[in-house]
Order: C-alpha cells, then sequence, then structure tokens
C-alpha cells in the first residue's frame, strides 16, 4: 500500500485535516501509519514467495512451444 494508494492514503488525510475539525485526528494518523507500514511489511515478506510459486505454477502447465511461440515479437499493424 506505499504505491500510490499509500501516499494518497497520507495526502487526502492531510487534506481533509486542514478543510475539517477532526476531534481525534492523531488517531487518524497513527492508524493511516500503521495500515501502510503492515501493508509494506506483507508485501515484502510474501510477495518473493508467491512470486516463486506462481512461476512453479506456470512451468507445470506450460507446453514449452507455446512459451516459445508467445515470446516471438508480433508485427505492428499494417505493417505486414
Amino acid at each position: 500500500m506505499f504505491g500510490i494508494r499509500g501516499v494518497g492514503s497520507f495526502y487526502y488525510l492531510a487534506y481533509a485535516t486542514t478543510k475539517a475539525d477532526f476531534p481525534q485526528a492523531e488517531l487518524l494518523w497513527a492508524t493511516v501509519g500503521l495500515v501502510v507500514l503492515v501493508s509494506v511489511v506483507v508485501h515484502g515478506i510474501t510477495a518473493t514467495p508467491v512470486m516463486q510459486l506462481l512461476d512453479r505454477a506456470g512451468e507445470r502447465t506450460s507446453d514449452p512451444a507455446e512459451r516459445d511461440a508467445d515470446a516471438q515479437p508480433v508485427a505492428a499493424a499494417g505493417h505486414a
């Protein structure tokens, strides 16, 4: 969530707190910060194992000839 959504969360919270009075603004900041931090940690821990699992699953189900055919460039439209 530290991508565009995480940055957007901070941006929109900052914008909202300048336009309205939030009695527990500190709690909102802490909650958004915690969610972004947890998201970064979870994605950091799970990204490599999940990608390895998907790679292994693709190797089992794909025909090598299909993988080679998919890798060949396709001619641009109108230039055949």
